[in-house]
């Protein structure tokens, strides 16, 4: 567990005081750090980070070490833990179980990296900790480091046993934040934590990276982004492309994503995918699966399509890829789910999660009138470029300066 990558140290501060040295970033206890086979919330720290050391703030980070031994994104104060070692017995699945009921952690995996990353920590003495989807971790951290200031970075609405949700709710030494107020609210309900405890802090993107291309007249290219996931409604976008088939309306459709960043796991739900794509293919709609595709890879995909169709069908909390699809200058459609709305703010189409009818009537109009969809496109695109990295960062920062409520 020693840092990777270069070990200098930078003794520059925050306004307020804070040395950056003293601000550590801990991965989700399930999630990796790679520009390759790593998730959203990997994204979003390194989106932070960078703007951080842009400022003169170098943030140190922990995470976990990717099981395959893909390489972690170069950051000069970057600690891996070992990787997650999966329960392959039945026996090893009970112990599992019941330790869980004694001791109230999610997973044996999360009370041990929340034990690694306690003695990292120990060598470190950091003012500020920003814990990623782990209430647990906070709270044990809170414990064991009480002068530290703990934020909790809420991504998705976590929940835990009764005893780590009491005891969250309960210390006002960890300070809340979360991706959108659909899910800070969420949060505060679950939690029963007053209103406006969990704080506000959207996610951001960046525009110059996912600028829009030039879209010339052609038949247009309905895409997808996302992991092929019951709980990302790829079907309900597939069954909306269906019902279009052999219409008046001439399309494609790109789908780029697979089961899990970079995994290619078989399963009902992708087995059921693949026998719509083959029969859309049958109808003469010709369907481009590019898989799944690293960090930088993913904005030339974008920019080849023309319409950004988001169709999850759980409570998305922000939903990265919908604002990617809208900095990327396309005109999008969304489920009207969780925080989806919050990100569109009126600059694109809205239908109810799961109505595949509904998604077809939106896009019917869509695919035929290529000016409709470049003003949709300018649209979303200038929305898009009010939500930048920069300012999570800053809000970020104000909290780290307030310290703890």
């Amino acid at each position: 567990m020693v840092p990777t990558g270069s070990p200098r140290a930078r003794t520059s501060s925050l306004e307020g005081g804070v040395l950056s040295t003293s601000l550590v970033f801990i991965n989700n206890s399930r999630e990796t750090y790679t520009s390759s086979h790593s998730g959203a919330i990997a994204t979003c720290i390194r989106a932070v980070t960078a703007e951080a050391a842009a400022g003169g703030v170098e943030p140190k980070i922990i995470t976990r070490r990717h099981a395959t031994g893909a390489n972690p994104d170069p950051w000069p104060s970057l600690y891996e833990v070992p990787a997650i070692r999966p329960l392959r017995t039945r026996a090893g699945m009970t112990v599992s179980r019941a330790r869980r009921r004694v001791n109230g952690w999610a997973r044996p995996d999360q009370w041990t990296y929340s034990s690694d990353v306690e003695r990292i920590l120990r060598t470190i003495r950091p003012r500020t900790v920003i814990v990623n989807n782990d209430p647990e971790i906070a709270v044990r951290l809170r414990r064991r480091f009480p002068a530290m200031h703990v934020i909790h970075w809420f991504h998705n609405l976590e929940l835990t046993s009764d005893r780590f949700r009491r005891h969250f709710a309960a210390d006002t030494g960890i300070t809340s934040m979360a991706v959108s107020a659909y899910l800070a609210r969420a949060v505060e309900h679950a939690y029963g934590m007053s209103p406006g405890r969990v704080r506000v802090n959207l996610n951001g993107v960046d525009s110059a990276e996912f600028a829009p291309a030039e879209r010339p007249e052609r038949v247009p290219t309905v895409g997808f982004l996302g992991r092929i996931a019951v709980e990302k409604g790829l079907d309900v976008l597939l069954d909306a492309a269906m019902m279009l088939a052999g219409s008046d309306v001439a399309f494609t459709v790109q789908i780029i994503g697979d089961t899990n960043w970079g995994e290619r796991n078989s399963n009902p739900y992708i087995r059921a995918v693949e026998q719509q794509i083959v029969a859309l293919g049958d109808h003469g709609v010709r369907v481009t699966n590019l898989g799944h595709l690293g960090r930088a890879a993913v904005p030339a995909a974008l920019a080849s399509s023309d319409i950004h169709v988001f169709p999850s069908r759980w409570d998305e909390p922000f939903g990265l890829a919908l604002l990617e699809g809208m900095a990327s200058g396309q005109a999008v459609i969304a489920s009207a789910t969780g925080g989806a709305p919050e990100v569109l703010a009126g600059t694109g189409a809205l239908f109810a999660r799961e109505d595949a009818r509904a998604l077809a009537g939106i896009l019917r109009p869509l695919l035929r009138d290529r000016q409709s969809r470049i003003k949709l496109g300018d649209e979303a695109r200038r929305r898009a470029k009010e939500l930048t990295w920069h300012a999570t960062w800053q809000r970020m920062q104000a909290l780290i300066e307030d310290g703890p409520s």
